[in-house]
């Protein structure tokens, strides 16, 4: 069963509809006992950092997805909000604890005192920074629908997946990690491009299972 966890910040009805889309079977989880059924999970949300995070701390979420992604080595994808907290901690509206999956820290963007704006709104050319199930072709340049204020700075540069350029540099737009997957953007929103994701990452779940 793919889990769609409920952060309870933003819309996930949209992810829902697109992995239906691509001919996937997800299922919305809201509880710690739905994330230990689930065969993989996907993490989406939009939103304040803190809030979501109390919100899966307090029906004992958390704790259930670490323990499905970490010992059972269950595959994960976060999105936007979710992918932040894949984070050790954030600094958005305060000092805030993650789900410490991906070592990092979420700090605010800054635009350098150049044309880009914050909060990012808007499709950006996606640039990968390594080979990997999220993109495996690493010459191919493909663009995505972003809307965010902070941004996901990884402690190890061999986490990032891809880059976008915003300010006077590049911040990370997705992260790859053994099972554990992260894009900033929005693959709902980003048409064919976005699609193209989310079935590599349902291929991806079928070939584990395989595997086992």
């Amino acid at each position: 069963m793919l889990g769609v966890i409920d952060t309870e910040a933003g819309n996930i009805q949209s992810v829902v509809n697109a992995l239906l889309r691509i001919g996937a079977s997800p299922e919305i989880v809201a509880d710690a006992e739905g994330v230990m059924r689930a065969d993989a999970l996907v993490l989406p949300g939009v939103g304040a950092f803190a809030p979501a995070i109390a919100s899966l701390s307090e029906r004992g979420i958390t704790d259930a997805i670490r323990r499905r992604v970490l010992e059972d080595g269950r595959p994960l994808l976060g999105i936007c909000l979710g992918m932040q907290l894949l984070a050790d901690r954030s600094d958005e509206n305060g000092d805030h604890k993650g789900l410490g999956l991906v070592p990092g820290r979420v700090l605010p963007l800054d635009p350098a005192g150049g044309a880009d704006r914050v909060p990012n709104f808007g499709w950006h050319d996606t640039v990968p920074a390594k080979t990997g199930m999220l993109f495996p072709d690493p010459d191919e340049i493909r663009s995505f629908y972003f809307a965010h204020s902070y941004h996901f700075v990884c402690d190890h540069s061999d986490a990032v997946a891809s880059t976008i350029g915003f300010g006077s540099g590049q911040v990370t737009a997705a992260v790859e990690t053994g099972n554990i997957f992260g894009v900033q953007f929005h693959p709902e929103k980003s048409q064919d491009a976005g699609l193209d994701v989310l079935y590599r990452f349902c291929s991806h779940i079928s070939a584990s299972a395989s595997a086992v």
